[in-house]
């Protein structure tokens, strides 16, 4: 069965800063990010991965290259899996910043297609962006895909076939992973959310 595993980056300092950085490439993983990452490396070692993309954001590739190194692949940049563009919210940790994302985000979940960040994409175009991601997976490869919680978290449900992925959107560890089998016509099974089985290790 050929899978596609996408995967949230390892923890990142600004992730322990809660700073929304949604543009900036910058910004390294912390020592448990990378701790992460090579319990993920472990753990998906006899998982048959063939290819690894990754979002440009830093933290997105330190994490795809910790995982490639030690199943002896060289991952690649895919710009489509970058983060959500929050605009205006970028590089703000105040609790201002975050209460317009949350309030846009909701809006995502309802679907809004013209909803968008002050200054940012609409979900429109990061569905579109993330769907072109998926849709680029070759029907016979089993691939990762290291990207970001908070897009993968409002886009995927959407392109799932069954119901109980529609019902989960529920936050999504560093280094969490959900499991997409394809099924067709751009759409997909999700056979596992928020898997991170390896991080009990």
């Amino acid at each position: 069965m050929n899978l596609i595993y996408v995967m949230r980056h390892g923890e990142s300092v600004v992730n322990v800063e809660r700073r929304l950085t949604c543009r900036k490439l910058e910004g390294d993983l912390s020592p448990a990010g990378r701790e992460q990452a090579a319990k993920a490396a472990v753990w998906l070692a006899d998982k048959n991965i063939r290819r690894i993309s990754h979002s440009p954001f830093h933290r997105a590739q330190e994490t795809a290259y910790i995982i490639g190194a030690r199943l002896k692949l060289m991952p690649a940049a895919a710009d489509d899996l970058r983060e959500m563009d929050c605009g205006h919210l970028e590089d703000r940790a105040d609790q201002a910043a975050w209460d317009i994302w949350t309030q846009v985000y909701h809006r995502w979940e309802a679907a809004e297609w013209e909803a968008a960040f002050p200054g940012g994409e609409t979900f429109l175009q990061a569905f579109e962006r993330l769907s072109r991601a998926l849709a680029a997976v070759k029907p016979d490869e089993t691939v990762l895909l290291v990207s970001h919680g908070g897009i993968t978290r409002v886009v995927i449900p959407l392109l799932c076939v069954n119901a109980a992925a529609l019902q989960r959107r529920d936050y999504l560890a560093n280094t969490g992973m959900i499991v997409l089998e394809p099924y067709g016509d751009g759409r997909f099974i999700c056979r596992a959310w928020n898997l991170a089985e390896h991080l009990a290790v």
